[in-house]
């Protein structure tokens, strides 16, 4: 059974969910707490099979200490926006390290289009945004 859209973009968004409340070092018991909901509800929303409503997103991002826009971006295939994520993730780097990473970034790219993986199938899978 293929996924629509709407299923694909709340399966995303939970993930982005779920990592940043690791990333904030936060259990699922907790979030649930702090937003009043129950844990299921919120593994609901991690694992996707529930969406978040925009009140709710800015829930998060309180309590995440990030941006609303954080849970969209990180899940977009939009270059645009995946190149501003790779911003947030190397500003305050050195110098030599953001040099370091455009130069394993290109390599990794020209190694992706000379294995042949450059095929719109694997694009438009489950975690990816829809245009």
């Amino acid at each position: 059974m293929t996924k629509t859209n709407e299923e694909l973009v709340n399966e995303r968004l939970g993930k982005t969910i779920a990592r940043r409340r690791k990333a904030a070092g936060f259990t699922q018991d907790e979030v649930a707490e702090r937003l009043d909901i129950g844990k299921e509800s919120l593994s609901r929303l991690e694992r996707g099979i529930a969406g978040a409503s925009v009140y709710r997103l800015f829930e998060l991002a309180d309590l995440f200490e990030c941006g609303v826009d954080a849970f969209l971006i990180e899940g977009s295939r939009r270059v645009t926006e995946q190149v501003d994520l790779i911003d947030r993730f190397i500003k305050g780097l050195s110098t030599a390290d953001r040099q370091l990473i455009v130069q394993i970034v290109e390599r990794l790219a020209r190694r992706l289009r000379e294995d042949g993986r450059k095929g719109r199938a694997e694009e438009e899978g489950p975690g990816y945004w829809f245009e």
